[in-house]
Order: structure tokens, then sequence, then C-alpha cells
């Protein structure tokens, strides 16, 4: 019996001594026959942070003016030279910024404005002269940034040489002639763009200036009983319809016009010819003649050679 419990506690031992070596280790695990394991990705250790960035909480390690990346359309952190569309000075989605003209105005100026606006520019066709009854004219500047321009006359539009119909339109007529207007366009800016350094054009409406003379080379003319008259063109021309004029006719020696003046245009025509009956004297001699036109105070006459003429009359 003695001999029994010594073996029991001896066994017990044993069973103790093996569960405490083997404590903490499980059995390896095996796959089933065939099947391999997988394999196991292995992770990079993080590195340190690179100089001029941050590792604290919640800021973003990021450089200055580099997107915002993990972020789908993160903003850039840049600023107005960004190329995003819709980002710094320009309205969003357009093309209006320097490089891509917005309207038929032209190309905007390179570069932007000291403040970070798009530059503009304006463009201001020339307005030209022009003769009465051609009094009216329609400005047509334009900015290159496509923004509205605004116009202003010389004194106003209501003093000095300049006067005009409405001085806050578009399309304006002269009040009197002649006329001289110097016009300055502007554009003020917005937002995105920079004010456009103004510009400025003169406008002016002169007299309508009608030229005339006597047509024909002969210098001889010749009297008969048959016929005692000869007939003398006058040409009169302008660059638009010839308005009624007061013709005056002179003669002097062998050959007379019928007293007092005729009234000639006002009929539409820029180029008229008028026929002229003068008589002749009976006993022949030298005949001088000078042709007039009077115009109201709206137009300006402007006499060429052969408005005078010398002839010399025979039987």
């Amino acid at each position: 019996m003695a001999t029994a419990k010594a073996f029991g506690r001896a066994a017990a031992a044993l069973v103790l001594l093996v569960a405490v070596t083997s404590c903490g280790h499980k059995p390896a695990a095996k796959p089933p026959d065939g099947t391999p394991l997988p394999g196991l990705s292995v992770s990079a250790a993080p590195t340190a942070p690179s100089a001029g960035t941050t590792s604290e909480p919640g800021e973003s390690s990021l450089t200055p003016g580099s997107p915002a990346t993990g972020k789908p359309g993160g903003a850039p952190t840049g600023g107005p030279g960004s190329s995003r569309p819709g980002s710094g000075p320009g309205p969003a989605g357009t093309s209006a910024g320097p490089g891509a003209p917005a309207n038929a105005c032209g190309t905007p100026p390179a570069g932007r404005a000291p403040d970070g606006r798009a530059q503009q520019r304006i463009v201001f066709p020339a307005l030209g002269s022009h003769q009465w009854p051609d009094s009216q004219v329609t400005m047509r500047a334009c900015a290159t940034s496509g923004l509205p321009v605004t116009y202003q006359f010389q004194n106003g539009g209501r003093g000095g040489s300049c006067w005009v119909s409405d001085p806050a339109a578009t399309t304006v007529s002269s009040q009197g002639v002649p006329m001289s207007c110097q016009v300055t366009a502007a554009q003020a800016g917005n937002a995105a763009f920079a004010p456009a350094a103004p510009a400025t054009v003169t406008w002016a409406v002169n007299k309508l200036v009608v030229t005339y003379g006597v047509l024909g080379s002969a210098t001889t003319l010749t009297y008969s009983a048959a016929n005692p008259n000869a007939t003398i063109q006058v040409r009169l021309t302008a660059i638009h319809d010839i308005p009624y004029l007061t013709m005056y006719l002179n003669a002097t020696g062998a050959c007379s016009f019928p007293p007092g003046s005729r009234g000639v245009g006002g009929a539409g025509g820029r180029d008229i010819t008028v026929n002229v009956a003068m008589a002749l004297a009976a006993q022949g001699g030298d005949c001088d003649i000078r042709v007039g036109v009077q115009v109201n105070q709206v137009a300006n006459v402007d006499p060429v050679t052969g408005a005078s003429r010398h002839y010399t009359v025979t039987k």
C-alpha cells in the first residue's frame, strides 16, 4: 500500500511538471493537406516627418501651395496664382483670366494687378470725323474682361465745342455744327478684374463741304440770231446728299444771266449737274462769269477752279 501511494505521488508530480513547462505555448497551426499558408504582407514603418512639416495632431504636413491630398476635390492652398478653374480672381468657370479673351475685344493683358485681380484692357475704335447731316454716332468700346464700358464726354457733353443730345446714351447726336468732343471710355473693374486704363478718342462733326464749278473746256461761244443763248453746266458734289442750296450767277461783258437766284439740290443725290441758260451779246466780245453757292449755316461750300470762267463771244 505504501508503495502504491508513493507511485501515485510521483505520477502526479510528473504531470504537474509537464503542465508547468508547457504553459503559454499553443500548438502550431496545421493547414489542411495540400493547402499552403497565404503569404503575409508587411507594412513599412512610418517615416519621420520631413523638414518644414509638422506632426502635431490635426495639422497638415502639406507645403504652402500644394493641393490637399487624400480629399477628392481638395482646394489648393496657394494664392491668386492658382490655375484651377474657378479659383483665384476671375469669374469661376470662364476663360476671362489673362491670356484668354472673354469676348471679341482682343487679348487681355498678361499678368495680374498688384492686388491679385486679373488685368483688363479697353479697345475703343475711332469715331472719326463726320460731315453734316451725318451727326449721329454709336460708340462701340469694349473691355477684354467682357464687363460693360461707360463713356464720359468732354465738358459733360454740355459745353464748349461739345454739345450732344444725350450724354448718358451710347448713341448720340451732335447739337450744332461744327462740333468736336473728346470721349473717354472707362471700366472700373470688380472683385475679379482690376480697373482698365481709360481710352479716349475724338468725335467731330463738320459742316458739309459742297464742291462746285462750271463744266466744259470751251473758251469760245458763238452768237446767232437763231441761237442767241448758250447753256453752261454747273456741277455740285458732296459726300452726302446735297441739301437745298441757293445758286447765284454773275456775268460781265458779252454775256448775261436772268436776274435773281435759283435754288438747286434738296432732291437727293451727292453729284448733281444744273443746266443754266446764258444770253450772248449780238456784238460779241469778252465774257466773264462767276458761279456762287450760298447755303445755310449748317453746310459749307468750297469753290474749285472753274467756278469762274472767261469766254470769247463771236458772231
